[in-house]
């Protein structure tokens, strides 16, 4: 959202820092996915910003380009969110071969290493930040993004923050 996460933060005595924000409730939506390759064990990071709500169709055209790109059966393991299970369902009625989806236990984010990754993104690199417009926020999102996509340290700390190994 527009509105900045505040956290605490250290400043000299009689100097307090100030955040300059206004009241707006713009917001992104953003999917992502982590991806383990069996053979390797590398750690891949996929997302995609949006500027409406994701819907069931979201998901599914997320999971279409995915699929493309890795070009190899995958496992799609998610929560219980109501679109992800409508999602389950076309890909059953579509036969596409190769997707195989399993589902975590319900009311259990602890066990969803993407959880972790907003976690990290929202209340670490992103807190006390005040984005001036939508694009703003939506450059700086994909900057901090793409950044995490690169260092497998931080990859491999979501699967850890789950009780994972990858």
């Amino acid at each position: 959202m527009l509105q900045p996460l505040l956290r605490r933060t250290w400043a000299k005595r009689g100097c307090t820092p100030t955040l300059t924000a206004w009241d707006r409730h713009d917001r992104l939506t953003c999917i992502a996915a982590l991806t383990v390759n069996p053979k390797t064990g590398r750690i891949g990071q996929y997302f995609k910003i949006q500027r409406h709500n994701a819907k069931a169709d979201d998901f599914l055209m997320f999971l279409f380009e995915l699929k493309k790109q890795l070009r190899r059966p995958i496992i799609v393991i998610w929560d219980r969110l109501s679109a992800h299970r409508r999602i389950g369902r076309a890909f059953r009625e579509l036969e596409w071969k190769g997707v195989r989806f399993e589902y975590l236990p319900a009311y259990s984010p602890e066990l969803n290493p993407v959880e972790h990754l907003w976690t990290t993104t929202k209340w670490g690199r992103l807190s006390n930040w005040a984005a001036k417009d939508i694009t703003s926020l939506k450059d700086r999102l994909d900057s901090e993004l793409k950044q995490q996509a690169t260092e497998q340290s931080i990859l491999r700390s979501h699967f850890k923050w789950a009780g994972l190994s990858a």
